[in-house]
């Protein structure tokens, strides 16, 4: 609540809506691949496993399935994760995804939206 009440004294009601636009499409991406490849590596990983051990060890093959699939699906979420926390952090720096996605790129590259990873 504090963090809230300081964001609205600080940047005016306006403020609470910064970075909407990446968090809504970043993290629609990430759900998408997160489904999609949790489909795909739980095949793989019952193919590799036979179709006898996939049921014996269905618990952890789903596990390591959803392990594999929330780390491809979080390469999708960490460009737009980039450019809202710099929308939101930033005083002075772009205030929109359309903005501030093309600065990025132009300013430091792809590797520029993966900063957090290193």
């Amino acid at each position: 609540v504090s963090g809230m009440a300081l964001t609205v004294k600080e940047g005016g009601v306006k403020a609470l809506t910064l970075g909407w636009a990446p968090t809504f499409v970043g993290y629609s991406m990430q759900g998408i691949g997160k489904f999609g490849f949790y489909e795909l590596f739980k095949n793989v990983y019952s193919g590799l496993l036979g179709e006898e051990n996939a049921y014996i060890y269905r618990t952890s093959m789903y596990l390591a399935a959803s392990a594999s699939a929330e780390f491809f699906a979080d390469i999708f979420l960490c460009p737009m994760e980039s450019v809202k926390v710099r929308i939101q952090t930033t005083p002075g720096w772009e205030t929109t995804l359309r903005a501030g996605a093309p600065r990025i790129m132009r300013e430091e590259g792809i590797n520029g939206f993966y900063k957090g990873l290193s």
